[in-house]
Formats: structure tokens, sequence, C-alpha cells
């Protein structure tokens, strides 16, 4: 064979080999939705088998997801077309799920195509990717507040966790308590930053408070709010509410004493005024004083409600029936928001002996004419 033989033959075989009645049979992706997808998503694709070659038999296709994606229906593994003639095409569509658990992510479908022609088998294979990217979402739970009751100056702590209920990681989580325009000043970061949150993961938190005085005694609600980034780095922004009850706190003591007669002695008819007052910062209701005392008469006064900045008198009358420096106690009785309360403060009375009382004005007035003898007496000798 001379060169010219040779080199036709070669150029004859490159053609052959290369020409479309040996191309292979084509595995064309037609759909693949949604994309990226969400773990916990489910996944429409769509697959085309394309044939130019010349007739083809006993095609069967199988198709081999890559963990966690999951064929929703098992029957679709393997599926067989039979023949395929030539520029036919056989089309099928799948439905597959991705696990709720998947980490963001590539994986990968294979498909594997088989079929023979002229007695001899063939294959072929195609792999298709998948995205996942799953969406963070923080939510906030198990809230706490301690002490439980709280009034105005009050500190106190707010407890929650942060758990992201998503698909996604949260990365470069700031959770701040909003307290602005709130009668609340927070001791301390008022922000608590977080690096990543996976899917699942949860983060226990903590602000501490303090209640500004003067605060009106009503129900407030705290905003939480939570900035973050997806995995695309999308900023994403949400916002709980944590609802606080600022709680009255009475606070009661005796504000003056009047006794009539001022200077009472045994025997005497007392009539004792006690005014009670409220310093706190919240309504001080059934409010009752008792005096306990040595002696007979009226003990118990009931005030009823007192509200804060105000007083009430207490009135009681008895027989003073002993002299000397009488103790006796005052117990201020009262309920507000916090619960029921009593506060008791000792006190002290004085009550002359009648004979003794009678000796005073008289050893006065031996005072006073002595002064006036001696004075007289000067006068003359002058």
């Amino acid at each position: 064979m001379n060169l010219k033989n040779a080199i036709i033959t070669v150029l004859f075989l490159v053609i052959f080999i290369t020409s479309p009645a040996h191309a292979e049979l084509e595995i064309v992706l037609d759909k693949l939705s949604p994309q990226p997808a969400e773990p916990g998503q489910d996944l429409a694709m769509s697959i085309t088998l394309a044939n130019e070659f010349s007739d083809i038999d006993d095609v069967r296709l199988t198709i081999v997801p890559d963990s966690p994606i999951i064929l929703k229906n098992e029957n679709d593994r393997t599926i067989y077309f039979g023949r395929i003639i030539k520029y036919g095409a056989k089309a099928e569509t799948y439905l597959l799920h991705i696990d709720s658990h998947a980490n963001s992510g590539t994986y990968e479908i294979k498909f594997e195509a088989h079929w023979s022609i002229d007695g001899q088998q063939r294959e072929m294979n195609k792999t298709v990717n998948v995205m996942v990217r799953g969406v963070p979402q923080l939510l906030i739970s198990n809230i706490s507040i301690t002490p439980e009751l709280i009034s105005p100056q009050d500190t106190f702590n707010v407890a929650f966790s942060v758990s992201n209920e998503g698909t996604g990681i949260a990365r470069e989580t700031q959770v701040t308590a909003a307290t602005g325009g709130l009668p609340f000043v927070p001791v301390g970061s008022d922000t608590n930053i977080i690096k990543n949150i996976d899917p699942g993961e949860s983060f226990r938190l903590d602000y501490r408070m303090l209640v500004k005085d003067k605060t009106e005694i009503t129900s407030y609600s705290i905003p939480i709010r939570m900035d973050y980034k997806d995995e695309n780095g999308k900023n994403i922004s949400s916002q709980n509410l944590i609802g606080v009850k600022v709680l009255g706190r009475a606070k009661l003591s005796i504000a003056n004493i009047k006794i009539d007669p001022q200077n009472p002695t045994k025997g005497d008819l007392v009539t004792l005024n006690m005014r009670i007052e409220n310093s706190g910062t919240g309504d001080a209701r059934s409010v009752k004083v008792i005096l306990e005392t040595p002696f007979k008469g009226s003990k118990t006064a009931f005030l009823g409600k007192i509200k804060p900045n105000d007083d009430a008198p207490g009135v009681f009358t008895f027989y003073a029936a002993e002299s000397g420096d009488i103790p006796y106690s005052a117990k201020i009785e009262f309920e507000d928001d916090l619960g029921i309360h009593a506060n008791t403060e000792v006190l002290n009375l004085t009550v002359q002996n009648a004979n003794k009382s009678s000796m005073v004005p008289i050893s006065m007035i031996l005072v006073v004419i002595g002064a006036s003898i001696f004075y007289l007496y000067r006068r003359k000798k002058m």
C-alpha cells in the first residue's frame, strides 16, 4: 500500500468512527427544580433519552441519587424502555425528596443507561449536580424572668433560648434586647453575638435590666431583634416579643402620731391619731392597723386603700390604766400587687401618775413665789 492509499484509509476510519451513526445514546437533563433546593423540600427532575444512532433494543435507565436525596417512588429506580428507534426519544420525570437533616452543599444524581445494538451491550453514565441550600429561621423559646414579681427600681434578668428551626446555618447572628422607649435600662450589654447557629442548634442567652423609677404600673413588651446572614450572605431580620409586667409595691409607715391629751395621766381616756403614709409605687389595699397595748379600748383601725404618696388616719381610743413608760406596737397589714404584707413598729407612751402630776403645778407655784420674795427683798435693800 502506497502512502496515498494509507492516508485515505486513515481518513475513512476517522470519519467512520466520528460519524453520527456511532454517536452514544444521549441523556439530556430537561428540568431540575427547585435549584438550589432546601432540606425537607421535594425535587422534580425530567430526563430525556435521545437516540441519534440506529435502532437500539433493551434500553433501561437506572437512577442512583446521592444521600441524602431520596427517590420517592422506588419503582422508578430502574425503568425499561425496550426499543428506541433511530432519532427517537424517551422522557421520564422523577420526584425526589431532600432529607430534612441534609447539610448545605452539592450532591450528585447519577444515571446509568444500558442498551444493546446488533447483539452488543452498550452503556453510558451521566451525573447531575444538585445544590442544597438551607434557609435559617431563628426563634426564641423557654423564656424566664427572674424575679417573677418586678416593681420600679428593681433589677431583673430576662433569659431565653435562641434556636435555629430552619434548614440552613445562621451566620454572624446578633440578638438585641431593644429597650429604646421602654422604662428599662440594660445593666451591661444589650446585644449578644453568635458566630454560627446550625440547624437544630440552640443557645441560651440572658440580659440584665433595671426598671426605672416612677415607671407606670402596667404591662410592657420587650422586642428581641435577631439580625443574621444565610449561607449566601443574605441579611435576614426577625423579631419576637417578651412580655414583662411591672407591679406596684406599696411601702407603708407611720407618718406621725398625735395624742390627746398630749401628756396623759393615769386614768385618762386617750385618743391616739396615727397617720399611715404610702411611700411606695403601688396601691396599698385592705390596710389595717392593730395596736398592741396593755390598755382596754379600740385597738383596730380599717383604712381601706392608700394610694402612692398619700396617707390615711387611724384613730384609737383607750384608757391609760397604768403610769410610766408604756411600750406598745402598731402592726400595719396590707395587700399590694406583690402579695400580703405586715409591718410592725415598736412605740412608747409616757403616762404620768395622777399624784405626781398634781404636785407639779404646786412646786412651780412655790418656785415662782420664792423668786418673787427674793426679788422684792433685793429691791428694798437697794
